[in-house]
């Protein structure tokens, strides 16, 4: 049985417990309870008794068996959270070492165009590489960032990208917490689910 059918099963059973306290079989002529067999019940209470041991049983069964898969569960969960640290410490450490490789590349890649430069090559063809100088696209360079947005919002704000303004949220909630009514919000609160 699957942990959610043993959560349905639960419901079930406690639903059972107050049928069980309230049961009240059927009577005869003579006015006798009397079961679905149809023999006389001398003592309903005694019956109603050997239903709640039969339901406490019953309980006890499916809550070992839901506590033995929620564990297998959590111990589950536990090895997965074990291996996204892994996974992420990995990924740190190649990502350092991407980045290493990278510049690498770019402080050879520019020693070689200066020595090229140094001794006059625009072009060397090998069989196992083939270099050449080009020239790139021209690219801007801002000289004074602070300066040139001055500039740009007196003469061409077409230049400028403006960021849409964001809600600072802890500031809000802080409001909120202290009693103060802000339109559009509300304080929530979630659950989590705590694995050692």
């Amino acid at each position: 049985m699957k942990l959610y059918e043993l959560s349905t099963t639960f419901a079930d059973l406690f639903d059972q417990f107050d049928e069980i306290n309230t049961y009240t079989p059927d009577t005869d002529a003579d006015g006798n309870y009397i079961g679905d067999d149809g023999e006389i019940i001398t003592d309903l209470e005694a019956l109603r008794e050997s239903y709640r041991q039969a339901w406490f049983d019953t309980l006890t069964a499916i809550e070992g068996e839901f506590d033995t898969k929620a564990e297998n569960i959590a111990v589950y969960i536990k090895n997965m959270t074990a291996e996204v640290k892994a996974l992420k410490a990995e990924e740190d450490a190649l990502r350092l070492r991407r980045k290493a490789f990278e510049k690498s590349v770019e402080r050879m890649k520019a020693y070689l165009l200066g020595s090229m430069h140094a001794v006059g090559r625009l072009k060397i063809d090998m069989p196992r590489a083939r270099l050449s100088i080009r020239k790139n696209a021209e690219s801007l360079v801002v000289e004074n960032d602070d300066a040139l947005i001055e500039w740009a919002q007196a003469h061409n704000d077409d230049l400028l990208k403006y960021a849409p303004p964001e809600i600072r949220k802890t500031d809000a909630k802080k409001l909120v917490q202290a009693g103060e009514r802000l339109p559009f919000v509300h304080l929530t609160r979630t659950e989590s689910l705590t694995i050692k």
